[in-house]
């Protein structure tokens, strides 16, 4: 009994003492297979796989019967073993239209833009899952220092009414501490709310994975703007935008095709009467394209048209994308300069006034006011220098994850 028991006990706690934090690459890798968005990319990409090689095959052949040759007036009429000329013909057609290498090459060209197309879905998995772990682990550290606040601020209105009660205080300074206990919860509330928000969009990327406790480390990236700038081509923007230009390119050779004449081949067998021979044909089908310049010519010019606009538009999209990795590159910098400022001097004078005042306080040489007004700018200083980890964390991802990833 003593083993079933102690058995029992270790698949009861075999789950949580195996159970791992969600870390911020794990993560990642679970938007990247598990996202609704990259599940229908992949569906994409599979359907314009199977379209490729039914688009360079010929039409179905079709089945010919017919009877020919039929006398429908004088006394032979509607009959078929009268006349040398009537027949029962059976024979097989073919449709042999041109272009069959460029549609084919359309259906490729449509492939790689359904691989763009899911690598900038992936992208954007990952970047939302990215931004929802960065917001859930920092609202986390909010909440953490928030609650110590909470602490310190429910012992000084513990305090505050004690001095009140021996007379070493005023009501107003106890009202003051009581008003203050109460804001501080307020605000906690208000981060736990931040805290389910982060959690859901963190869930919406990554299901169930989301509802687990995180990692204790925030990433940390190395941004190097010379081997950004160089892996700008590689953004899967960009690389969608050239794909949309490849299949505009195919269209337009598509359409120059339609300028050779499709045809066409019949071969068939007649039956006749037992008194007459059989007969064997052969057919061969030519269109004419003789109105080029009213038919095949503008469809030609529609797609050089949209093959220029998917031209300008790529054009368009990598100075967008040049511009959006300079600003974050300025940016960037900027908030490490600012956060080492913030943690460096600002924290560690916020601190050593809100110690003073805690001190002054205890001695009964300092006012609760005082003591709440230090501890007040002590925690903005601290919440400060968590808003500016999160927002160089934020850009450190968005820049790596868009800029560095292609090449590692």
């Amino acid at each position: 009994m003593r083993k079933a028991w102690l058995f029992a006990c270790a698949l009861g706690i075999s789950p949580t003492a195996h159970a791992q934090d969600l870390s911020f690459t794990e993560a990642l890798d679970r938007a990247s297979s598990d996202s609704p968005t990259v599940a229908a990319g992949n569906a994409g990409v599979d359907a314009a796989r199977h379209r490729v090689r039914p688009a360079g095959a010929l039409p179905d052949p079709q089945l010919v019967v017919a009877l020919d040759n039929v006398p429908v007036t004088g006394v032979d009429r509607y009959r078929l073993d009268r006349d040398e000329m009537t027949m029962q013909r059976v024979g097989v057609m073919q449709e042999m239209p041109s272009g069959l290498l460029a549609r084919r090459a359309v259906a490729e060209a449509e492939v790689e833009r359904a691989t763009a197309t899911l690598d900038v879905a992936r992208l954007e998995a990952r970047l939302g899952a990215a931004h929802a772990w960065i917001a859930l682990y920092f609202a986390q550290q909010r909440v953490e220092l928030m609650g110590r606040l909470a602490t310190e601020a429910r012992a000084s209105a513990h305090a505050a009414r004690g001095r009140l009660g021996g007379g070493a205080a005023d009501v107003d300074e106890a009202i003051a501490a009581e008003v203050e206990a109460a804001r501080v919860e307020d605000r906690v509330a208000e981060l736990q709310a931040n805290i389910a928000a982060a959690r859901a969009e963190l869930r919406r990327w990554i299901g169930d994975g989301a509802d687990g406790p995180l990692a204790d480390a925030a990433p940390a990236f190395a941004i190097d703007p010379d081997h950004l700038r160089h892996q700008l081509r590689n953004h899967p923007g960009l690389l969608a935008a050239h794909a949309e230009t490849d299949v505009a390119q195919a269209n337009v050779d598509l359409a120059r095709a339609s300028r050779f004449p499709d045809w066409s081949w019949e071969v068939s067998y007649g039956r006749r009467d037992p008194h007459f021979g059989d007969m064997a044909s052969v057919e061969v089908r030519v269109g004419l394209p003789l109105f080029q310049g009213s038919r095949q010519g503008p469809l030609i010019d529609a797609r050089r048209a949209d093959a220029a606009r998917a031209v300008a538009s790529g054009e368009a999209t990598e100075r967008e994308h040049a511009a959006m990795l300079e600003a974050a590159l300025a940016e960037y910098a900027a908030v490490s300069a600012n956060l080492a400022r913030a943690r460096d001097i600002r924290l560690v004078l916020a601190r050593q006034r809100a110690s003073a005042a805690s001190g002054a306080f205890a001695a009964g040489s300092s006012s609760t006011v005082q003591l709440i007004e230090a501890r007040r700018g002590a925690i903005e200083a601290e919440l400060d220098v968590i808003d500016l980890q999160e927002r160089q964390t934020r850009l450190g991802a968005e820049i790596t994850l868009q800029y560095a990833e292609p090449d590692q």
